[in-house]
C-alpha cells in the first residue's frame, strides 16, 4: 500500500478475451495514500496477478466494475473468496446496472451453501455476508478514503457501461474500462494526469486468415484503435495516456506528434504513479 501522498494504479491486466500467457484479462489496482485502494474490473487470473504485485488482498474493500463482459468479470468470484479467505471482512462493490444481479447469480446463489459450510468451519461471518454491490450509472459519485471516485461516460455497445474517475490531493486518473472513440469520455477525462484507455481495435495483421481479421476490424464499433486513445488524451490535455486491453500480438501503431503528454504501452504488473 502505498504511503502518505502516494497514488498509483497497477495494470493487474492489460489483455482482451482471447487467453495470453503474456496478458492476463482486464483488471488494475488504484491505491493512494496509506489506507486507499480499489480494484477495477476483475478479468480472469485477477486474484494470482493481485498477489504477484505485492496486494495485501485481504484488505481490498472496494471494486469497481466498468461493464459486465466476461473478461472484466470472469475474476470477480475468486476475488470474493480470496479475499474473504485472506481476511477481508467487508466489500462494497460498484459497477453499471446489473451488477447487483451478477453478484446474486455468480457468487452469493451458487456459493451461500459452501460459504455456510466454511463458516461453520471457523471463517467469520462478516466476511462473506458483509459484501454490498450498487448498481450505479453515469454521474455517481463518493469519497473513499478522501478521493473522491466518479463514474462518467464511455462508447461500449450494446452494453451497459461507465468508466471511473479518482482525484485524490488534487491529482485525478480515469481509467475507461472498453470504450469506442467516445467525445463524452474526453470531457470527462480533461485534464487528468493520467488516463488509461483500451486501445483493443488495432489493425489487424495481414498474415491472419480472412475470418479472424474482419473479426478484429469490427471491433472498432466497439473498441477504440491506438490512435483514437492518443486523439483523445490530446483534446482532453491529459498528462499521460495508457494504453491497454491488447489483442495477443498486437503491435500498437500511432502518430503521437500531435500530443504533447507521454504515451506508455501498458503490461502485466506496470506500475505508473498519478
Amino acid at each position: 500500500m502505498p504511503e502518505g501522498g502516494s497514488f498509483r494504479v497497477t495494470l493487474l491486466g492489460t489483455g482482451s478475451p482471447r487467453p495470453n500467457l503474456m496478458r492476463q484479462q482486464p483488471a488494475a489496482l488504484v491505491e493512494w495514500g496509506s489506507a486507499g485502494a480499489m480494484l477495477v474490473d476483475a478479468g480472469d487470473g485477477v486474484v494470482g496477478q493481485l498477489l504477484a504485485a505485492g496486494a495485501a488482498l485481504g484488505k481490498i474493500e472496494h471494486v469497481a466494475l466498468t461493464h459486465l463482459h466476461w473478461d472484466h468479470i470472469l475474476g470477480y468470484p475468486a476475488f470474493v473468496w480470496g479475499g474473504w479467505n485472506a481476511g477481508r471482512q467487508r466489500l462494497r462493490v460498484i459497477g453499471p446496472a446489473g451488477t447487483a444481479e451478477m453478484h446474486e447469480r455468480l457468487v452469493e446463489s451458487y456459493y451461500r451453501e459452501q460459504a455456510e459450510w466454511a463458516i461453520e468451519l471457523g471463517f467469520p461471518r462478516a466476511g462473506f455476508d458483509d459484501i454490498e454491490v450498487r448498481d450505479v450509472a453515469v454521474g455517481w459519485s463518493a469519497t473513499i478514503n478522501e478521493c473522491l471516485v466518479e463514474a462518467g461516460p464511455v462508447k461500449h455497445p450494446p452494453m451497459e457501461a461507465i468508466s471511473f474517475r479518482f482525484t485524490y490531493q488534487g491529482r485525478s486518473l480515469v481509467v475507461s474500462g472498453d470504450t469506442a472513440f467516445c467525445p463524452e469520455l474526453v470531457v470527462f477525462a480533461r485534464g487528468a494526469e493520467v488516463l488509461v484507455v483500451d486501445a483493443c481495435a488495432s489493425a489487424p495483421d495481414p498474415e491472419l486468415p480472412p475470418a479472424r481479421r474482419r473479426i478484429i476490424e469490427g471491433l472498432r464499433a466497439f473498441h477504440a484503435t491506438p490512435q483514437e486513445c492518443i486523439d483523445m488524451a490530446a483534446e482532453a490535455s491529459v498528462a499521460k495516456v495508457v494504453l491497454t486491453h491488447h489483442l495477443p500480438g498486437a503491435e500498437p501503431l500511432f502518430d503521437a506528434s500531435g500530443y504533447a503528454g507521454e504515451v506508455v504501452v501498458g503490461n502485466d504488473l506496470d506500475v505508473i504513479e498519478i
